[in-house]
């Protein structure tokens, strides 16, 4: 079919946007990037040009606004048509009180949501103004819900990545690092869990998303549009490679060159498969840092789409002023540009670095009465226009997002004029953040004003997103932690699973009323059918019996998500550590971590890794502990409606057993209620009532719950048996799930099992005791392994950027004469990472043999050593040429990969700096498989596995 085009006859009535995020300066440690303000006049000149452009200027949105750019950009783009870039985006993000940010009910205002430069008229240069990620997250959410057509979000800046590549990070002007593993970004937005989420919920016919940003590569990583959704994303360059900041002058190299595709006229409209070959071809001459080739990277979920016209296509006919397709009033009608208002805007473009701010907003004012002159002239909208809607926040559990945002579009609350009198925003932010934000609600109202040098520093707004009106977590065990010692909550550290004296700061000012279940769904073990397991099995019985009975005689590798991120996750890890064999849950993590890491978010990402088959097959050996509705999804054969984009014929099939020990989840829907939100507060706990009332009886309404796999409501309150059209009864699930389920899990209050359950998993996960034990016998340096790059020393060092402040680590000389023990080049125990790697750099080697077999005795007794948590994680990693290894007799080998098997469990990851000591059967593979490490050699990439094995036991971070 033809590409996509926003100026065709039958997109000219949608709604288009594109919204362009330029951050220039930043107030912490990173350098300012002067060019990112003539990268957003590039842009802003590339979608908008009057031939080639595929957008009009009404339809840009700028952050910061342009008029506020430093680099004097051309007035007229960011805040054209109504759009007031940075802050209230159309409006949309205001409650019915006209309340912006985080005032929700008419309760008090939150905290400063981000503004430009304070003081009086500011003398020469005008300063970068800041940009805030609440206001970048409002716009996207607002593009979310508005656009019909074409959706373009462009963003130039710094990005940061955590230490295993995963996990991108849009940085703003105060983004900062800290020192904490769970939390490690500060005032940044993340690609996998902020922004792609977003943008995979748009009603937008054709999303486009662009980075100019160092690692925006790494973004493809989490790329997951939603299923038959049309999405394409370009970077910069490829996964793991940083690019230079350019020129203030011309822009970032890549920018720059963009800009040149989509202006210089093509004979045929440039497609987005075009401008990836062209960018390409003129990147190809250049490098990014440290040398590395620099190659813009692209992934694309549908057909193809239409960036730019050919320099002689005509301008798009003025149609008639009628109301967009969907539009639910009068009040977005869209006006075309025509010569007369494209004039005044180029000769401001033009005069924008000759003039000060003064003139350029007085000039701007006068395009904008000779708009509203025109459009007085050709007559006003006909119709009564509807007023602005009572806004409804709903915060719910990312494992429910999608599907409880399909029912709040789907809300029928319109007037007798067709007009909406209800709006429903859902949003959601990861469960433990949910509850502590909750616990301490004041803090929405009233901030911290500053936070510890950790940067734990409990931010609502930040961390959850606005004040909500209602809360939908996935199981009633969130509603009971967040309550726990008091109504509406209370301010117990222990209990909210933050884990660290101070994180509830504040007081609770909210009452947590629980109306009732909109639907319901059992956490449910999902067994490959290729796995041999009693059908007796499927019901009632523990999970650590069926566990048990699976791993007997087969390999397989028990997953669930990040319990941090969904409550289902959460409630599988309690059952799992209860069920552990050795009750510890640094077993269970590091046996998670060694066959995936980064564990994803919630269930349906850990589906759609497994299902790209990329993992060693990993997905015909996994049992996956994920909600019931996830699992039958995820079998439905090809082609069937319901089944996730991304689902593959790499993933097999899965039969669903339900633990007894795991609660289903009840998905309660939760009235908030704001203490001094007086303001339309009758209407509002009115329209909250509907909506529940709604959602939990309206046959639409439980049909957008039954079409996801979820179960409804019955009459008695409970789960309802399937029904016919329901995804559980389709002859992909026929076999796989049951219909008749018992209700799983106790009835009693969960809140201290789970507060201990999370309190373990972040044991389990850090901070860490690591120590190198580093081969410095001559046939390192004979063999060119131990100096310069991909050489023994730089490795270690460059692999303890993974390494904080918490972690105890060292690293140890393994060549000393015979009966001496292994000397200490760094002492194990806390040290500064910068003191570590200078003695690392400038170690030397010694005219001994590498004692490797007594080196490792000392290192694990180290690392098991002293009064340690039981669930701190441990890790030994030897670097050597494998020259060594040989001296190690085959009797003593055996003892110590027993020895390493022992617990407390210590990961060995061996570095072999020449082939062989990674072979199947030899030594290296044998530590590593005792272990739970890892056996690196040439063949693999060295330098990043290992930096990503120390950063699973540090608490360091990588940019």
């Amino acid at each position: 079919m033809p590409p996509y085009d926003a100026r065709g006859e039958e997109n000219g009535r949608k709604r288009h946007r594109a919204v362009l995020i330029g951050v220039e300066h930043y107030t912490g440690t990173r350098n300012d990037l002067p060019a990112v303000a003539t990268n957003l006049r590039l842009m802003l000149e590339a979608l908008t040009a009057e031939r080639t452009g595929v957008l009009g200027p009404d339809d840009l949105v700028v952050i910061p606004a342009d008029g506020d750019l430093a680099g004097g950009g051309p007035p007229g783009g960011g805040s054209t048509g109504g759009h007031t870039p940075g802050g209230s985006i159309d409006g949309s993000d205001m409650d019915s009180s006209g309340t912006a940010g985080g005032d929700t009910s008419g309760g008090p205002q939150g905290a400063d949501m981000g503004s430009g430069p304070k003081g009086g008229t500011p003398k020469g240069p005008a300063p970068a103004p800041a940009v805030d990620p609440l206001r970048v997250r409002a716009a996207l959410a607002a593009a979310r819900r508005d656009v019909t057509g074409l959706l373009v979000v462009y963003f130039a800046g710094h990005g940061i990545v955590r230490p295993d590549g995963s996990d991108l990070n849009l940085m703003f002007t105060d983004s900062r690092v800290t020192r904490d593993r769970h939390h490690p970004f500060v005032d940044t937005l993340s690609w996998r869990d902020d922004v792609m989420p977003e943008l995979r919920n748009s009603r937008a016919d054709w999303v486009v998303v662009i980075l100019d940003c160092c690692f925006a590569g790494n973004a493809l990583r989490a790329f997951s549009p939603a299923a038959g959704q049309n999405f394409a994303l370009l970077t910069a360059a490829e996964p793991g490679v940083e690019i230079p900041p350019g020129d203030p002058r011309t822009g970032t190299e890549f920018t720059a060159a963009l800009h040149r595709l989509l202006t210089t006229g093509e004979e045929e409209p440039v497609t987005f498969t075009r401008t990836v070959a062209g960018i390409r071809r003129a990147m190809a001459p250049l490098k990014a840092v440290d040398g590395h080739p620099w190659i813009p990277d692209e992934l694309r979920h549908g057909d193809d789409v239409v960036l730019a016209h050919p320099v002689d296509a005509e301008p798009p006919p003025p149609p008639s002023p009628t109301l967009e397709e969907g539009a639910p009033s009068a009040v977005t009608t869209r006006w075309p540009r025509s010569s007369a208002q494209a004039l005044p805007r180029r000769l401001l473009a033009a005069l924008a670095h000759r003039l000060t701010r003064t003139t350029a907003v007085a000039l701007a004012g006068v395009v904008a009465l000779a708009a509203a002159g025109a459009w007085y002239l050709l007559g006003a909208p006909s119709g009564g226009d509807c007023a602005s809607p009572l806004e409804l926040r709903v915060l719910t559990d990312p494992d429910l997002k999608s599907t409880v945002q399909k029912a709040a579009d789907a809300y029928p609350k319109r007037d007798g004029d067709g007009c909406r009198t209800v709006g429903v925003n859902v949003y959601d932010a990861k469960a433990t953040d949910a509850v502590t934000a909750l616990r301490s609600s004041s803090l929405w109202q009233e901030p911290p004003a500053t936070c510890p040098a950790s940067g734990d520093c409990p931010r609502p707004q930040r961390d959850v997103g606005a004040q909500p009106d209602i809360w939908i977590p996935a199981a009633g065990s969130a509603w009971q932690r967040a309550t726990a010692g008091g109504a509406g909550g209370g301010n117990a550290s222990s209990v909210t699973g933050s884990g660290k004296p101070g994180a509830d700061a504040g007081r609770s000012v909210v009452d947590l009323d629980r109306l009732g279940s909109v639907a319901y769904t059992p956490m449910v073990l999902g067994v490959p059918d290729t796995m041999a397991l009693a059908q007796s099995l499927q019901t009632d019985d523990p999970l650590g019996t069926i566990v048990t009975a699976l791993e007997a005689g087969q390999p397989v590798e028990i997953l669930r998500p990040d319990p941090e991120d969904t409550e289902g996750a959460l409630l599988a890890t309690d059952a799992l550590y209860a069920s552990s064999g050795s009750g510890r849950a640094s077993t269970v993590e590091q046996g998670m971590a060694q066959a995936l890491r980064p564990m994803p978010s919630t269930a349906r990402e850990l589906m759609c890794v497994l299902a790209d088959g990329a993992h060693n097959d990993l997905e015909d050996r996994a049992a996956v502990l994920v909600p019931e509705q996830t699992l039958a999804q995820f079998n439905l054969s090809a082609g069937e409606p319901g089944r996730p984009g991304c689902a593959s014929e790499a993933l097999a099939h899965r039969v669903a057993h339900y633990p007894s020990d795991v609660p289903m989840l009840d998905l309660p829907f939760v009235r908030v209620t704001w203490a001094g939100a007086d303001r339309d507060a009758d209407a509002r706990t009115a329209a909250v009532e509907d909506f529940y009332e709604w959602l939990a009886t309206d046959p639409d309404a439980q049909k957008c719950f039954t079409d996801d796999g979820f179960r409804g409501v019955g009459e008695k309150g409970g789960p309802a048996a399937p029904a016919d059209d329901s995804v559980l009864r389709s002859e992909d699930n026929t076999t796989a799930v049951r219909e008749q389920i018992p209700v799983t899990g106790p009835d009693a209050d969960a809140s201290a099992s789970l507060s201990d359950t999370l309190s373990r998993y972040r044991g389990a996960l850090g901070p860490g005791r690591v120590l190198y034990l580093l081969d410095n016998s001559t046939s390192m340096a004979d063999k060119r392994v131990w100096d310069g790059t991909g050489g023994a020393k730089e490795l270690v060092a460059r692999s303890m950027t993974s390494l904080g402040a918490g972690d105890s680590y060292g690293v140890r000389m393994a060549a000393v004469a015979e009966g001496r023990p292994a000397t200490d080049l760094v002492p194990f125990g806390p040290n500064t990472r910068a003191g570590a790697q200078k003695a690392v750099a400038g170690a030397g080697t010694a005219a001994f043999d590498a004692r490797i077999a007594a080196g490792l005795d000392a290192a694990l007794g180290t690392l098991r050593g002293e009064a340690t948590g039981a669930e701190q994680p441990r890790l030994l990693v030897l670097v050597t040429d494998g020259e060594d290894f040989e001296a190690v007799a085959e009797k003593e080998q055996k003892r110590l990969v027993a020895e390493a098997g022992k617990t407390p469990l210590v990961r060995i990851v061996t570095v072999s700096l020449q082939d062989g000591a990674c072979t199947p059967g030899r030594f290296g593979e044998r530590l590593a498989d005792a272990s739970g490490g890892r056996c690196l050699d040439p063949a693999d990439d060295i330098a990043a596995e290992l930096a990503a094995e120390v950063a699973r036991t540090g608490t360091g971070d990588a940019e």
